[in-house]
């Protein structure tokens, strides 16, 4: 069975770093990028391949409403969904229920401990769409889903 792939988003190569050896350790396939931009645009570029993108794990630096806004169009703008995950300082509460709506799984705050990451990223790929196929979930499947902050 092939491992599933992550595309880890992150401008601060420290964190970068470390987040992804925290996932290749669990056993992930993992790309990085240091924007969104590039990583939707790796995402696109994998996605007919053999190694498609399973999850999106992007570290936005802000959750202001605009920031949250500008990052939601740039996943609008990609012409295709995929799953992913936020990580941030803070949540307002406003800010993350707009991500929710728009499809995140789940918005993580930092600090967290390296298992909360793991069991939000295990939880998310079980409810993704099965396959190649990054559609967005059904309403039903969306909300079963525990946000874990």
């Amino acid at each position: 069975m092939a491992r599933q792939h992550i595309l880890l988003a992150e401008s601060r190569p420290n964190l970068q770093h470390s987040l992804g050896l925290m996932l290749k350790q669990a056993d992930y396939r993992v790309s990085l990028a240091n924007t969104t931009e590039e990583a939707l645009t790796l995402a696109r570029a994998l996605r007919n391949t053999k190694t498609p993108i399973d999850l999106l794990i992007v570290d936005l630096d802000s959750t202001s409403p605009e920031a949250c806004r500008a990052f939601r169009r740039s996943l609008s703008a990609a012409a295709f969904s995929l799953p992913y995950l936020v990580l941030a300082e803070e949540f307002q509460d406003q800010a993350a229920e707009a991500l929710k709506r728009h499809g995140c799984l789940a918005c993580i705050t930092k600090p967290f401990e390296p298992e909360t990451l793991l069991r939000s990223v295990g939880v998310a790929l079980e409810r993704r769409p099965p396959s190649n196929n990054h559609h967005h979930q059904g309403e039903n499947q969306k909300n079963r889903l525990v946000p874990l902050r």
